[in-house]
Parts: structure tokens; C-alpha cells; sequence
């Protein structure tokens, strides 16, 4: 009864096959479709099917077809990523092995046709094949980016093996159709990917690498690839080689290198620059002011990316070289509740350098500690393991004034996102410092680099009460007639100290759900109690606001908050 109306011919055998199966999918469960296609596409790759031309053609139908439907899964991927860590891995899942299901297809299919020279029909397959191989792989990347994943020196390899049979056949520029609408080249798909790695530096959220994927259609159609530099710094590619494009540096080059000049590029990065600069300028308290700052910083970015003249950003503080472990607590949640356990019950970390042998025999004989300092680190180091990110302490690679460059565990990775909030302990330091994730990059199948931006070197747990005024929507400014007390939430009180010397400077992290500009609340610690309203919006992300503070009448106990966190390690 189900198989009524389906045909039990092989649904790939020929076009009109493929076309008839395509109309028995289930068009509205994108994951479905996928889900059948990649069970036909393995169907196809097994050791004993038959691959013919026609079998070819019909993958090319059902890639072409298909299309849509992909677009729809990384549309999805982008909105719906973000609400939890499942649906991401069933979303990233689904779009990494469709693609790579493609690949392995076309990759079994052009063994055939390099066994069959001298075949017409097979050899006239050739441009459309490694023009789609071309056209998944930066699919691959683009999946891989969503996760800040790099590409490993085989997918370079891979990739520049394509190129090199594109010109070794003089097809890499034979117009090729891969829909019905359009026709593109084997060298444009190959220059959108190298461009598309070229424009990420590590802090390219999903949604600004789709839409950089599909502005570079544009991009790149004046960007051509030749066989003499047009400057002297021109980028080059070895198709040789093992990696993407490159800066010119003094000296001859070797293998079997090909230039772009990406003068054109950058211009038009540099008019996108210019063109938002003025519409800012002009409209600065416009609606639309925060998204074009947005755009501006992106392309800002880009353009520096792809600027032949390297010329790189000013840093806020030198970096210098280190090296040691940091605890790391991820997330608005987990850091809030940490640092509320220790303004209720302070758990400081003991100077001391290790374990001693009376320490151990004391675990040995009376199977507990009977010396207080190491008993203390020990519950410290508890405290901080139940709080701590998977995978262990990270490893520190650099510092500067403003962040660190730290190298974390590859469970951490695959959890958070550009913007996560991050509180790290240096090991043998006095205070936790906070910061924000601001670039990633996967480095190794089991580590990924992070570039932290530091918000605050104190940290404190605070409550914040609504007050509202007794019988009435409004809140007691001036402290006349009775108030009552509302809601309570947590939030995190950050000061900052810009230079040595100057004021610390105090700032709020709230929940997102919690930001009500109009509202007065009594900030409420141990040591402090303040009516506040928030300020100037500083910065906002999905789970959380940061937020200037503005004091309204200031009943404090004490001249500042303590400082949340263990001593000297």
C-alpha cells in the first residue's frame, strides 16, 4: 500500500528517473529530503554499482534540484543554531554530510571518466563534474566556518588538484551550467573559495559568512587569475601546495604558481566603508545607525583582509608571549552562579606552590587533610571544577593590555559561539579576570584557538531588586512615599581600570530577558545598597546585556563592592 505510485526502477539510472523520484519526496521536511538523497547517493558510490553517463547526468539533476532545499537547511542553521546546542549538531550534521556525500559521488564518478579518454560522452562530463567538486568543497568551508573550523592541508590539496585539471584540459574557463537560470566557470567557483577563506580572520559569525558567500558571486566576477603578478605584493596560489592565498613576499617564488590581483576587491570594500561612513554621519540617531556600525565594522574587516598593501590594524596593546594554564568559566549562567557562591561563602585560594608528602599521608592515614591551606585549595579547586568548562584548564599562548590569545579544548569549541562571555583565572594570579570571545579558529582536530577581548579585571555577584512605588506603575525617584520591593535577579558588577591610576569604571552584565532601560532597581551586595537605573547600552548578545550604570541614591556600606574570586594561586 505505501509503495503505490512509486517506481521501481532505480531512481538515478537516467534524468526522467531522477525526476520522478524527486517528485515523491516530502518538500516541506528539508531534513527528510536530505536524509533519502544521501541514502541514494551511497547507493551509488557502493563497490558494485554501475556507473554510467546517464547515472552522472542524473546526479548532476538531483544536485541542481536539490539546490533550494540546502539553502533552506543553512537558512535554518543560521536562525535556529543559536537556541541550543542540539538542533546545531542536527542541523551542522545533516548539512556536512550531504555535502560530503556529493563529493564522494563525483569523486567515484571522475575515477571512470579518467579511465575512459577517449570516451566522448564521458569526456564531455568533465567541466560540469569538477565545476561542482569545486562548488561542494566550498560548501565544506562554509559549514566547517560555522564551526571556525580551517581547512586541513588535504582540502587545499584537493582543491588545487581540481584547478590543476581545469587547466591542464583548457576548461577552466568553459561557461558551465549548474541551474537552469545561470552559468558560472570552474576559475570562479575556485576564486570564491580561496576569497571566502581569505576574508576570515576568525571572528566571521554564520550569518556574516553566508552573506559574504553570496555577495562574492559579485565580488568576484572581475577577479581573474594569471600567470604574471600585476603588482609586486600581488597574492599568489601554489597549486602545488597545501594552503590558500598568500601575501608576495621578497624573493622568487617556486612550483607552479598562479597570481590574483585583488585591487578590484578591495575597492569595493573600501566603497561599502566610505558609503556607510557617510550615512552614519549623516543619520547618527537613526533606526539604523547600530546595524550600519555593524556593517562598517564587517567590512572594515574585509577590506583590511584583502588589501594588497598589508597594512594592519593598530593594537590597543602589545602582545607579549606567555605561557601557563587559566580555569575558564563559560557562559552568563555558570559565571553568575560561580561568583554568587563566593560573595556567600568566600573559598580563597592559598599561596602555596603543591601538595606536600605530609599532605598525602594525611589523606592516606586520616583519609582527609589536616592542613588548612591545602584543605582550603582543595575545596577551591572543587568549587571551580563544578563551574569550569569541559576538557580542563586552557592553555595561555599570549597577553596584551587588552585580551589574551588562549588555546582551549575542542569540547569548549564546539559549545560557544563569537560574543560567549568567559571569566579565566590565571594560574598563580590574585583575581579572575572577565573577557569576550571575539575570534576563533580551530587549529587541531582536539584544540581551537581563542581570542579573548578583557571587559573586567574585578568581578562581583550583585542582586538587583525592582522597586516600584506603592500604588502607582512608577518608581520612587527621590526616595518620598513607600516603596516595595519586586523582582530579584542575579546579574555581575564589573569595574575596569583603563590605565594605572585612573577611577575604576562599573558596569552591569544582566540577562538579556531582564533589560528595561526605564526601571530603577536597589543594587545589592554585602558590602553596598544603591538605587541604580541603567544606562548607556554597551553591548547586547542573546544571552545577555552589558549595561553603563547610573547610581540614584546611594545608601552604600562601603566605598566599593568586594572582588569575587580566590586568592593568589
Amino acid at each position: 500500500m505505501f509503495g503505490l505510485g512509486r517506481s521501481t526502477k532505480d531512481p538515478l539510472s537516467d534524468v526522467k528517473s531522477a525526476e520522478r523520484w524527486l517528485s515523491t519526496l516530502p518538500g516541506g521536511d528539508t531534513l527528510a529530503v536530505h536524509s533519502d538523497i544521501i541514502a541514494q547517493l551511497e547507493r551509488v558510490t557502493g563497490p558494485t554499482a554501475q556507473r554510467t553517463p546517464p547515472r552522472l547526468r542524473a546526479v548532476f539533476h538531483v544536485d541542481a534540484q536539490t539546490a533550494p532545499q540546502r539553502h533552506a537547511l543553512i537558512g535554518q542553521y543560521i536562525e535556529h543554531a543559536s537556541r541550543s546546542s542540539k538542533i546545531e549538531n542536527q542541523l551542522w550534521t545533516a548539512l556536512f554530510g550531504l555535502t560530503q556525500g556529493f563529493l564522494r559521488t563525483y569523486e567515484s564518478f571522475a575515477r571512470e571518466i579518467n579511465d575512459h579518454p577517449q570516451s566522448k560522452r564521458w569526456q564531455e562530463l568533465l567541466p560540469e563534474i569538477i565545476c561542482r567538486q569545486v562548488v561542494h568543497l566550498a560548501v565544506d568551508a562554509r559549514v566547517r566556518l560555522f564551526r571556525y573550523e580551517q581547512w586541513i592541508p588535504a582540502k587545499w590539496a584537493e582543491l588545487h588538484a581540481l584547478m590543476s585539471l581545469a587547466c591542464s584540459n583548457q576548461i577552466e574557463r568553459r561557461l558551465v551550467s549548474l541551474n537552469e537560470s545561470s552559468t558560472t566557470t570552474i576559475e570562479h567557483e575556485y576564486l570564491r573559495a580561496l576569497v571566502l577563506h581569505l576574508m576570515n580572520a576568525g571572528s566571521l559569525t554564520a550569518r556574516q559568512v553566508e552573506f559574504i558567500w553570496n555577495e562574492l558571486d559579485d565580488w568576484c566576477s572581475p577577479l581573474r587569475l594569471t600567470l604574471e603578478p600585476s603588482a609586486a605584493n600581488a597574492f599568489f596560489i601554489d597549486l602545488g601546495g597545501r594552503d590558500g592565498l598568500r601575501r608576495r613576499k621578497p624573493g622568487p617564488l617556486e612550483g607552479r604558481v598562479l597570481f590574483l590581483d585583488t585591487r578590484p576587491l578591495h575597492a569595493v570594500m573600501v566603497q561599502h566603508v566610505v558609503t556607510l561612513e557617510q550615512k552614519i554621519k549623516a543619520e547618527p540617531l537613526s533606526s539604523r545607525t547600530p546595524r550600519r556600525s555593524e556593517q562598517l565594522a564587517l567590512f572594515t574587516k574585509l577590506a583590511a583582509q584583502v588589501d594588497p598593501e598589508f597594512k594592519p590594524f593598530t593594537r590597543r596593546g602589545e602582545r607579549v608571549a606567555t605561557s601557563g594554564n587559566v580555569d575558564a568559566i563559560v557562559g552568563f549562567q555558570k559565571i553568575a552562579s560561580y561568583f554568587k557562591e563566593e560573595a556567600h561563602q568566600p573559598i580563597p585560594l592559598a599561596d602555596t606552590t603543591g601538595e606536600s608528602f605530609d599532605s598525602t599521608m594525611d589523606l592516606a592515614v586520616f583519609g582527609r587533610i589536616r592542613d588548612e591551606p591545602t584543605r582550603r585549595n582543595e575545596m577551591a579547586r572543587r568549587r571551580i571544577g563544578a563551574h569550569a568548562a569541559p576538557g580542563g584548564p586552557w592553555e595561555a599562548r599570549d597577553v596584551s593590555q587588552t585580551g589574551f590569545k588562549l588555546v582551549a579544548p575542542i569540547q569548549v569549541a564546539n559549545a560557544v559561539t563569537l560574543g560567549t562571555l568567559v571569566a579565566i583565572h590565571p594560574h598563580g594570579q590574585p583575581r579572575w579576570t572577565l573577557g569576550i570571545i571575539r575570534r576563533m579558529k580551530r587549529t587541531a582536530a582536539d584544540r581551537a584557538e581563542i581570542g579573548l577581548q578583557i571587559v573586567a579585571d574585578t568581578i562581583g555577584a550583585v542582586d538587583l531588586v525592582e522597586q516600584r512605588k506603592r500604588g502607582a506603575d512608577e518608581y520612587s525617584i527621590d526616595g518620598e512615599g513607600t516603596t516595595i520591593n519586586g523582582r530579584r535577579f542575579g546579574a555581575l558588577l564589573l569595574s575596569l581600570r583603563a590605565r594605572d591610576g585612573e577611577p575604576m569604571v562599573q558596569s552591569l552584565i544582566i540577562p538579556a530577558v531582564e533589560y528595561q532601560p526605564a526601571r530603577r532597581y536597589r543594587l545589592a551586595t554585602s558590602r553596598t545598597d544603591y538605587s541604580i537605573r541603567f544606562g548607556r547600552l554597551i553591548e547586547q548578545q542573546p544571552e545577555w546585556i552589558w549595561t553603563a550604570i547610573e547610581p540614584l541614591q546611594s545608601t552604600a556600606r562601603a566605598d566599593a563592592p568586594a572582588a569575587s574570586g580566590p586568592a593568589t594561586r
